[in-house]
């Protein structure tokens, strides 16, 4: 990545040592800035949650240099695949064909949160990004660039960026009040992890541990998917469970790093196969998390240009979905690639505003399209269940040809919209967007915000 002119160096304060916060702290110091995190925790909470690294998140990371660590924590998926939930009937899968993933140019991947966290950390501290843990935020002046700690201390930077996630002290400061106003989800999202050793003591879960297809059973107005994921440090297999099901007035914890012991009642166990009841009860833990459901909002930049939102604080999106961490990784990518840009000083509203502009329709979309997927799985029975049910065995012999065998229309609607997905490249938004703007920033006479940047570009030609 190209960096900043030493004259040009910017200090960035990082609010939150999320993914999102961590990966724009990597970038921004690699793009020759000076970055510090402020976190509230210790630094030593570590999730074995599982994450998906689609190929537009895979693609990023191999371009930081990522790659090689990763591989040696994370499983490439060869398929995803829909079951009935009761029965544990098959319904149609989503192979990854050869062909389709080469022309991607990167995998579609597993892995633990708390490895790809620890990996962006330990790639940020050799940078140069400064951490600052235990320390809370309480306010922001969005005029004076400074962050206010819960002991009163005050941090002032050139630019803040809110990396703080759902319940984010920043979001309010850009947004307004309505940042934190939303609408309770109805279901709770559960995150359950179960070592494969005991799972190969059973021999109808055998399969589940060396098979590299990601699972997702539908129930009765709830869903379960699974997994594959290494242990960081021991470097065994483990295998994620997110469980999709009814809050009916049980409101669970907001936080990630405190589990409970498992409720089979809670969880709808008796609403799947034996197999999953199996695989559930196995584990001794569940981690259940609510949703506040939010529409997107517009603003991700302060009118100060001073302080951005990144990852879940400008964008919350729906728990353990699919693009929750792609959709940070792609944000850091494409602030850092702003900042990296042969720009000034003079230019950072501009450049904020470029990076809310690229990224917010995107995500916006995503925040949507997560939510539907996610109602989809968890049809309650009925005629809408039945007709998707049947949707699905109808499609199944289709998804299962080879590639070449294929028929030209199914695999262009089965793929349309994950093409969409996988093939953006946060980059390439920032190179367009360059194309089209770099001669008018570079002129002697680049108006300070973007709201005279359209008439002042034709004096530049």
């Amino acid at each position: 990545m190209p960096r900043r002119a030493a004259s040009q160096m910017l200090r960035f304060i990082v609010v939150g040592g999320s993914i999102a916060g961590v990966a724009c702290a990597y970038a921004l110091q690699e793009a020759g800035h000076q970055v510090l995190v402020v976190e509230q925790g210790d630094g030593r909470f570590n999730s074995h949650g599982g994450i998906r690294s689609p190929p537009n998140m895979t693609r990023l990371l191999n371009h930081w240099g990522l790659g090689p660590a990763i591989a040696r924590v994370s499983i490439k998926a060869d398929r995803f695949t829909l079951r009935d939930g009761k029965s544990g009937e098959e319904f149609s899968p989503l192979v990854l064909h050869e062909k389709i993933m080469k022309a991607l140019a990167a995998d579609f991947l597993y892995m633990q949160h708390g490895a790809l966290h620890a990996m962006f950390v330990e790639f940020a501290k050799n940078a140069g990004v400064q951490f600052r843990y235990n320390t809370e935020i309480v306010s922001v002046d969005p005029w004076k660039g400074m962050v206010i700690t819960r002991k009163g201390a005050k941090l002032s930077a050139d630019v803040i960026v809110g990396a703080d996630g759902y319940r984010s002290v920043v979001r309010p400061v850009v947004v307004g009040p309505e940042g934190m106003k939303g609408v309770m989800d109805k279901r709770v999202s559960v995150n359950i992890t179960v070592p494969t050793e005991l799972m190969l003591e059973h021999k109808d879960l055998v399969k589940l541990t060396v098979s590299p297809e990601w699972s997702i059973w539908l129930g009765d107005d709830c869903a379960v998917h699974g997994l594959l994921t290494v242990d960081p440090q021991s470097f065994k297999k483990e295998y994620a469970i997110v469980m999709h099901v009814p809050m009916e007035g049980k409101r669970a914890q907001n936080s990630w790093a405190r589990s409970q012991p498992l409720d089979e009642a809670f969880l709808k166990l008796d609403r799947f196969e034996p197999r999953i009841q199996k695989l559930v009860t196995l584990a001794q833990s569940m981690t259940p998390t609510s949703h506040t459901i939010y529409e997107p909002f517009d603003n991700w930049v302060h009118e100060s240009g001073r302080v951005v939102l990144v990852g879940e604080a400008a964008h919350p999106l729906m728990p353990n979905g699919s693009h929750n961490a792609a959709m940070s990784i792609e944000d850091a990518m494409t602030l850092s690639t702003l900042f990296s840009l042969p720009a000034t000083k003079s230019h950072t509203s501009v450049l904020l505003s470029a990076y809310e502009e690229l990224r917010q329709p995107r995500c916006a979309a995503t925040q949507v399209s997560e939510l539907q997927k996610r109602d989809f799985i968890c049809l309650p029975s009925g005629p809408e269940q039945q007709v998707r049910d049947d949707g699905l065995r109808d499609a199944r012999a289709r998804a299962l040809l080879d590639w070449d065998e294929a028929e030209e229309e199914f695999l262009r609607d089965t793929w349309e919209e994950y093409i969409d997905i996988f093939a953006f490249d946060a980059r390439e938004a920032v190179e367009d967007w360059w194309t089209k703007w770099g001669q008018a920033i570079s002129c002697p006479h680049m108006p300070e915000s973007r709201r005279e940047l359209g008439r002042e570009v034709l004096s530049c030609f």
